[in-house]
Order: C-alpha cells, then sequence, then structure tokens
C-alpha cells in the first residue's frame, strides 16, 4: 500500500532513454577516437618502410594497446582493485613505450591513450600527477627522433586525445549520476509528501474525529432526557462529518486553508459540548493565509489535546500581536503531574506542529507549565515571507536546490576539446603559411570557424530557422575553405569543425552525407597539392574524427543539460501519483466510514424528537463507526510515516487507548490519561 512509485512511466523511460543515448554516444567517439589513431598509426609506420620485425611489434603493440584502452575506457576502472589497476596501467604503459624503439615517432600517437586511461583508472589528485609524468615522457622521445621543432605538437597531441578520452568516459558517466540524482530526488520527494500526509491526518482529520465521537457520546447521552438538545448536536456533528470528509480530499491534494478566528469558534463549541470552560481572545487582527492556517491548526492539536484528557475543565484561548509577531497561546488544566519532556522531545501532534510553525518563519514550545496546566505557545511572522510558497512547486524545491555544476561541468570539457583542436590547428597550418600575412589572414578566418562552431555546440542550433542554419553554415563553410586559396595545403582537422557543426546542427539522415561531404572536399585538395597516400588518409581521417569528437561532446553537453533542467520533474510527478495514491487510500479507508457517519446523522436528525429509541440506535452505530474512523486515521498516519503494509485491525485497541477513548462496544467515555506531550 505504501510503495514508493520509484522509476515508473514516461518519465523515468525518459531517464533510461537518455542513458542509453549517453552510453551509445561515448561508445561511438571512443570508437571513433581508437580507430582514427589506429589508421594514421598504421599508415606512418608503413610509409616509414615495414619489415617483418616492425610488422610484428605494430600488430602486437596495436592489438594489446585497443584491448586495454578499451577496457579502460568502457568498464569503469576505477572501482576496479588497486592491484588489477596497477597491473592493467603498467601493462599499457610498457606498450606504449616499448615499441619506440622499433616504429618510432608515428608510435608516440600512443601516449595520448595511456594519458586518458590514467585520468579514467587513477582517483583523487594522484592522477593529475601521473598524467602529467606520462605527456612528459613523450616529449625526450619526440625531440630525439624528429627534433624539438615537433616536440609542441606531440605534447598538444598527446594532451588533447587524453582529453576526449577522459571527457568522453566521465560525461556519460555524469549523465548516470544525474540520472541517479533525480530519482533520489523523486523518492526524497515522495517521502516528504507522506510526512506532509501523516501530519495532515494527525492535525486535521483526528481532531474531527474525536469532535465527532465526543458530541455523538453527549448526544447519545441526551437523546432520553433532553431531544431537541441532542438534535442539535447531532446537527454538529453532522456539519463536522461534511467537513471531515472534504479533509480527506484537501489532505490528498495538499492545499488547506483554514482560519483562526473560524477554528476558534468550533473550539468552543466543541469544549462546550465536552463541558470544558472556555474563555478567548484573539486581537491579532488579519493575518497571512499560511499564518493563519498553521495557527489554526495549532489550535486544532491543542484542542483535541485538551478533549484526550479527563481532568480538563477550564481552557483559554488567546492570539495577540506585539510589532511583527503574532502570539497564539492555548491553556488547559487537564494535566494532573508536572511533566518535565516538553518540546521538541514530546509526541509526534506536537513535533507536527512544530515543523507546520517552522514551515512559515515561527516557533512552537508545550509542556507543562507545574501549577497544573498544559499550555502551547505559537509564534509566527504578521507579515507574509518574501519566501513563503505554498504551490505545487514546493515538490521541486530540494531538486531545485541542486547546484548547477554538471552542466558547467560539461560545458567545460566542451571548450577544452574545441580550444585543444584550434590549437593543433593552428600548429597543423602554420606549416602551410608562406608568409605572416598568409597567416593572419588564416587566423582571421579560423577564429571565424572556431566562433561559429562554438555558437552551433553551444546554443540549441537544431532549433533554428533553416534560413539562420544555412547561413551559419554556410559561412563556416567559407571560412573553413578560404584559407587554400592562399596556403600551399589542407592541414590537419581542418574540416573538423564544419562536418561538427553539420551533424549538430542538421536534422535527419542528410546530415550524414553532408558530414561525409565535408571530408571528402579535402582528398582532390590533397592530391592538387602533391601529398603522399598517408598524408591524405590524415588529413580525411583528423577531419572526420575531430567532427565526430566536437559532435559527441556537444550532444553529451546537451543531454547533461537537460537532465539537469528537468530535475525536479521527476519530484513533481512521483508527488502526483503518491496523491493519487494517498487520495484513493484515504477514501477506502475513511471515504465510507464519514459517508456512513454523514448518513445516519441526517437520519438520526429527521428523528428526533418524535422518535428518540430509533435514534439512539441509529447513534449507537454512528459510535462505532466514529471510533473505527478514528483508530483507521492513526493507524493509516503512523504507516506514512514508515510501516508498511495495511493497518491490523488488531491495533485498534491501543490506538483508542492513544486517543483516551474507550475500546468497549457500549458508549464510549474518555477515561484514560494521555500523554500530556502527544
Amino acid at each position: 500500500m505504501l510503495d514508493a512509485p520509484h522509476g515508473k512511466g514516461q518519465d523515468d523511460g525518459h531517464d533510461h532513454e537518455s542513458g542509453v543515448r549517453a552510453q551509445r554516444m561515448a561508445l561511438l567517439v571512443t570508437l571513433g577516437v581508437l580507430g582514427g589513431h589506429t589508421l594514421v598509426t598504421v599508415l606512418d609506420v608503413l610509409h616509414q618502410g615495414p619489415d617483418p620485425l616492425r610488422t610484428a611489434v605494430l600488430a602486437v603493440g596495436m592489438g594489446a594497446v585497443l584491448c586495454l584502452q578499451f577496457a579502460h575506457s568502457t568498464r569503469r576502472p576505477r572501482t576496479w582493485p588497486v592491484r588489477t589497476r596497477v597491473l592493467t596501467l603498467t601493462a599499457q604503459a610498457a606498450v606504449t613505450y616499448l615499441p619506440l624503439v622499433w616504429l618510432g615517432l608515428p608510435w608516440g600517437a600512443m601516449a595520448g591513450l595511456l594519458a586518458g586511461s590514467v585520468l579514467l583508472a587513477v582517483p583523487g589528485r594522484a592522477r593529475w600527477l601521473l598524467y602529467a609524468a606520462v605527456t612528459a615522457a613523450i616529449v625526450p622521445a619526440v625531440v630525439a627522433i624528429a627534433g624539438p621543432g615537433i616536440a609542441l605538437y606531440g605534447t598538444g597531441a598527446t594532451m588533447l586525445a587524453s582529453l576526449i578520452i577522459y571527457g568522453v568516459s566521465s560525461l556519460s558517466g555524469l549523465v548516470t549520476e544525474l540520472r541517479n540524482t533525480r530519482r533520489a530526488l523523486a523518492g526524497l520527494a515522495v517521502v516528504q509528501e507522506r510526512l506532509r500526509v501523516a501530519g495532515d491526518l494527525h492535525d486535521l482529520l483526528g481532531y474531527s474525529l474525536s469532535a465527532i465521537t465526543l458530541k455523538t457520546e453527549l448526544g447519545y447521552r441526551l437523546v432520553p432526557v433532553a431531544p431537541d438538545r441532542a438534535r442539535s448536536e447531532v446537527a454538529e456533528v453532522l456539519g463536522i462529518a461534511r467537513e471531515a470528509l472534504a479533509d480527506v480530499r484537501l489532505v490528498a491534494t495538499g492545499y488547506r486553508d483554514m482560519s483562526l478566528a473560524a477554528e476558534t469558534e468550533s473550539a468552543v463549541s466543541v469544549l462546550t459540548a465536552a463541558q470544558i470552560t472556555t474563555d478567548t481572545d484573539l486581537t491579532c487582527g488579519p493575518l497571512p493565509r499560511e499564518v493563519d492556517t498553521a495557527l489554526a491548526i495549532v489550535l486544532r492539536e491543542a484542542v483535541t489535546n485538551a478533549l484526550r484528557h479527563s481532568k480538563a475543565q477550564h481552557c483559554s484561548v488567546t492570539a495577540t500581536r506585539e510589532g511583527g509577531t503574532v502570539s497564539l497561546r492555548i491553556r488547559n488544566d487537564g494535566v494532573g503531574e508536572e511533566r518535565l519532556d516538553t518540546m521538541p522531545g514530546g509526541g509526534s501532534g506536537l513535533a507536527n506542529l512544530a515543523t507546520r510553525l517552522r514551515g512559515v518563519g515561527g516557533d512552537l514550545t508545550g509542556g507543562p507549565t507545574g501549577d497544573g496546566w498544559f499550555e502551547v505557545l505559537a509564534h509566527a511572522p504578521a507579515t507574509a515571507r518574501d519566501d513563503d510558497r505554498h504551490t505545487e512547486a514546493r515538490p521541486e524545491d530540494p531538486a531545485m536546490a541542486a547546484s548547477p555544476w554538471a552542466p558547467r561541468m560539461a560545458r567545460g570539457m566542451l571548450v577544452a576539446v574545441l580550444a585543444g583542436y584550434a590549437l593543433i590547428t593552428v600548429i597543423n597550418a602554420a606549416g602551410q603559411a608562406r608568409s605572416g600575412p598568409a597567416m593572419l589572414a588564416f587566423l582571421g578566418c579560423f577564429a571565424g570557424v572556431v566562433a561559429l562552431h562554438a555558437f552551433h555546440s553551444l546554443r540549441r542550433s537544431r532549433t533554428w530557422s533553416v534560413r539562420i542554419r544555412t547561413l551559419t553554415l554556410a559561412l563556416l563553410a567559407a571560412a573553413t575553405y578560404a584559407p587554400l586559396l592562399w596556403l600551399d595545403a589542407p592541414w590537419g582537422s581542418m574540416a573538423g569543425c564544419l562536418a561538427g557543426s553539420l551533424l549538430i546542427t542538421v536534422p535527419g539522415r542528410l546530415r550524414v552525407p553532408l558530414y561525409a561531404a565535408a571530408i571528402a572536399v579535402l582528398v582532390p585538395a590533397a592530391v592538387a597539392a602533391g601529398e603522399p597516400l598517408s598524408e591524405t588518409v590524415y588529413l580525411a581521417d583528423s577531419s572526420l574524427v575531430a567532427g565526430l569528437v566536437f559532435y559527441g561532446f556537444s550532444a553529451l553537453y546537451w543531454l547533461v543539460t537537460e537532465l539537469h533542467e528537468a530535475r525536479g520533474a521527476l519530484a513533481q510527478l512521483a508527488v502526483a501519483r503518491e496523491r493519487l495514491i494517498v487520495e484513493r487510500e484515504l477514501h477506502e479507508v475513511l471515504g465510507s466510514s464519514l459517508s456512513e457517519v454523514t448518513m445516519k446523522c441526517a437520519l438520526i436528525h429527521r428523528l428526533l424528537p418524535q422518535s428518540p429509541e430509533p435514534a439512539r440506535e441509529e447513534l449507537t452505530t454512528v459510535l462505532d463507526v466514529s471510533r473505527q474512523a478514528l483508530a483507521d486515521v492513526r493507524l493509516v498516519a503512523r504507516g506514512y510515516r514508515g510501516h508498511l503494509g495495511t493497518p491490523d485491525p488488531s491495533d485498534r485497541p491501543q490506538v483508542f487507548q492513544e486517543f483516551g477513548l474507550s475500546a468497549s462496544d457500549g458508549s464510549p467515555v474518555i477515561v484514560q490519561q494521555a500523554d500530556a506531550t502527544t
């Protein structure tokens, strides 16, 4: 009956779809990077003149690197035992550095994969020290083999490759973490909603049913001696029962506006029926809606407390305003001895009230005063607070309080990858420029390329109009290919930004052929410039991988952003479902009982004063039903505080005692001395 609705329905299906998309995107980018590195490295090694030994070293080394790297990228290595991580990282370091002796500079690209594995497998600050060591270790080898001019490029390429490997796996894990966080927030919202329901059941329906029982008992006793007065009591019972029936729906929906003045009139009527003399003095004036409701509930619970004590003969209700604070004081003389366990360590009734008062910026104290009286004192602000929000958005509050660190982290990774590729592209193009003006012209065009691509990646470009998308992509294509007019040949990763923007911006299947066409343009340009086959393949491969990386990071960034922006949706949906469940359960448990009380009281009202005996028989039925309903309220409230399962009817005698009522089959009388702090 009380199981929380976690992970069911449309919103959870969206969560699952987001997780699958993130995993697929991470796998796609990882495979693209590994494939690009493999292809370029194999071609470069073979271009240097293969022999059987170098070919064997290449095959064994490449197979080992790919297997180890794929495991580190897809198998969450930080969850592995330390011994396993040390072993796999040591093995990958061996197959990264040792083949340099036979394969030379082309094999240096594998250092980027090793650096990425270090970031993925090593926790804490130690990973950055090892990452720096791996990156720095490749520099002497590059200098020794190709000279210092290539060292900067080699370092940048290593850092970029490792950043891509680490970033794509981290973003995929971030999507999973956000999904789990959303579910945890939904569970927290459901728990908060159940506590609210339990408090409302205790504070609202408990009072109504206690009043029904008390007035029905009084009417039962008055029928033989004063049937007209008994008829008046039954009329009041009928009104209270109808109000309680409405409260069942209000408890389920979470909305309840009450008036302290109206509640005071009701309290006087109920206390008078219980032969408790009541004095009232309300001089607080008009109150904000939230404060008025909270203080009315405090009064209702305090009156319920007084009704439970057989010794209560007098009660006083005072509400005053001093400056910006309203004070409500309720006293009764039903405590027979001094009690030491005062707020906040008392029973659940006053604990509920203290929580309500804190919600409106107030506080509550309660307990025996030492002179035979019990006092409840509530303070609340006399004016509405700016941050009070008793609206349906409240279930989202825990989620809305979450920090936007996740989108910032995803955006930072996307910008870092773009900056890394920009550096590598500038280094590649610098070798093609014949003069300073040619280089400046290239830098101007490339700045436009980076700006337009960043605009496509960090904005929801696929939602733009066709005209805007076409215009920005045309400008990007012009800025990408225009430098070919004054540079000698294409350069590495030249079309990466354009290819990535096409995948990001163009919807449907059309983006794939456009992506391929943007890269295919480089092939005739490279051939026309007299580039060898290996260089032509490198130019196309580097742009292909760059476009795929840009698209993957952008897609993961938007997945993270969408999950973050919708972080309260699952909580709100879970609370809405919980309210439907509560409404159904309360209708099943209390709706029929209260409806029966209402119908019986209407019948009794017609029977009196002409037919006292049939009326008295009907009153006996009302007493039995109201006692059962009162017990059910307590049991359901207790269940919503954490007890699973359906309330056990055998617990009802104990519940009657908690409410200070007799569990006998005859006319109920208030005989039990209840806990004064309840």
